[in-house]
């Protein structure tokens, strides 16, 4: 992890050992557990509060975690841009919420199947949400490498949870293999101020919808830029923050930036992790797009196969030679690099960067010059198979993602300028990752084989990429016949 890595062939093979099957905010630790789901003592607190020394399960159940969420000494940059965070808390909406959950749920219980270990802010949201409106609320523990095949043990023992979530490595499949029933007839309010209704209508099967996208909550990731604002106002070199603010931010302009903070600082401009793949969503497209209703393959894009080029050629064996990923995150906040590739969760209060010894400033990924759109992850949290309480699972989905109807005192990102670049994020374009879905239908073929490959072959993509065409022709042809 912390060797020193000259070749693109090891950044991506970090790239490839660092990725988990769910990349978001807050994975937990690996646990051994049977498949059913076991309630633990009703006569507890159905949030576990009674340990607070630590992580505490009962079988599956979580019952408590370690203090996470709350606001460290993270020194990130304050930006007066004018961006507003839209997703504030909002006291008046959700009393208006909660008496609009109707009293017959009353005494129903609610689980949700997570792959990490909720945090505080959660579990108290939570039971704020029960003690109002008397429906119990329960997240049940799935290992992230095993989450599909505990949801399908769970619907085959007649235990289904009531809330579980369909990721891009699992999309269509999990829909396809009835996992998971729509969610238009559901108590969903689906409103356009809540609801990210443009990704959720992009992403409907069938001309279904199977999940919901709530705006602003911090389990989806967005690519983003991180950068130590010292050394670049020390050196006189226009930052990423400013740049985009500008509206000049893009692959031309991380070139220029990442070249003129190299030769004045004497130290590697760029590093990443496996993150760094975000920079293939950033040509706008992906090697799978919905195209009139449908996935189709996109991998004969030019404007798709010069994002690998790209790629390549900021890297140590490439044209410009400013990125070296075996710095990787340690290398960055140890003040060895000037730019590090990440996801958003790394925004949030409490996490990796709150004990820095330099500013902190961020910034969204870049793009290709005249493109617009933000490389991001999608979760579609629906309803499965099988689930007994739906109609009082819609009431808790919306209440749990949304960030208007947070506890006060608990601050999820760093400081407003951060809550606030997030929130913008929200309302633009997004570039999906349909391709991993498609490229493992069955469990042919992995994902991060194909990044990988692609990646190290940046300079001469074509007999790659064409390659793997074939394998995602093949695989969608068998996914439109199942």
């Amino acid at each position: 992890m912390k060797t020193n890595v000259k070749t693109l062939r090891a950044i991506l093979a970090i790239m490839l050992c660092l990725t988990m099957l769910f990349c978001f905010s807050a994975c937990g630790d690996d646990k051994s557990k049977d498949d059913g789901i076991v309630y633990g003592d009703e006569t507890d607190d159905d949030f576990g509060n009674g340990d607070t020394e630590g992580d505490s399960q009962d079988g599956d159940v979580i019952t408590n975690t370690t203090e996470s969420g709350s606001s460290g000494g993270n020194n990130a940059q304050n930006y007066d841009d004018g961006l507003v965070n839209k997703n504030q808390i909002d006291d008046n909406k959700k009393k208006d919420f909660l008496l609009s959950v109707p009293k017959k749920y009353s005494g129903q219980e609610v689980t949700i199947l997570v792959w990490w270990d909720p945090f505080d802010y959660e579990i108290e949201k939570m039971q704020r949400f029960t003690e109002a409106t008397g429906i119990k609320v329960k997240f049940v523990y799935a290992d992230s490498a095993s989450y599909m095949q505990k949801l399908s043990s769970l619907k085959l023992q007649k235990n289904s949870p009531d809330i579980a979530c369909i990721t891009a490595g699992q999309y269509p499949s999990a829909i396809i293999q009835d996992y998971f029933q729509p969610i238009d007839n559901s108590k969903l309010s689906f409103n356009k101020e809540t609801f990210d209704l443009d990704s959720m209508n992009k992403l409907k099967w069938n001309g279904k919808r199977y999940g919901a996208i709530i705006k602003g909550n911090s389990h989806i990731n967005f690519g983003i830029m991180l950068y130590n604002a010292d050394m670049f106002r020390k050196h006189g070199v226009t930052d990423p923050h400013t740049l985009w603010q500008q509206g000049n931010w893009n692959w031309d302009t991380l070139v220029s930036t990442a070249q003129d903070i190299q030769k004045k600082s004497g130290i590697t401009a760029l590093s990443t992790e496996y993150h760094g793949y975000r920079l293939s969503q950033s040509s706008g497209e992906d090697a799978v797009i919905f195209k009139d209703g449908k996935l189709v393959n996109n991998t004969a894009s030019e404007n798709y196969r010069s994002a690998y080029k790209f790629i390549y050629n900021l890297g140590t064996k490439g044209q410009y030679k400013v990125m070296d990923a075996g710095l990787n995150r340690d290398g960055f906040m140890s003040g060895q690099c000037a730019m590090f590739l990440d996801d958003s969760w790394a925004l949030q209060s409490g996490e990796r960067y709150e004990k820095l010894s330099f500013t902190l400033g961020f910034a969204p990924i870049p793009c290709k010059k005249g493109i617009n759109a933000v490389p991001s992850d999608f979760q579609l949290w629906g309803f499965p198979v099988g689930a007994k309480n739906t109609e009082a699972a819609a009431y808790v989905l919306e209440y749990w993602l949304s960030p208007q109807f947070d506890e006060k005192g608990h601050t999820t990102w760093v400081n407003e300028s951060a809550a606030a670049m997030l929130d913008y994020l929200w309302e633009q374009p997004k570039v999906f990752k349909l391709s991993t879905g498609a490229i493992e239908y069955g469990g042919d073929y992995d994902w991060w084989d194909y990044n990988q490959q692609c990646a190290e072959k940046g300079n001469d993509i074509n007999a790659t990429m064409d390659r793997w065409s074939n394998v995602i022709t093949e695989n969608l042809r068998k996914i439109y016949l199942d």
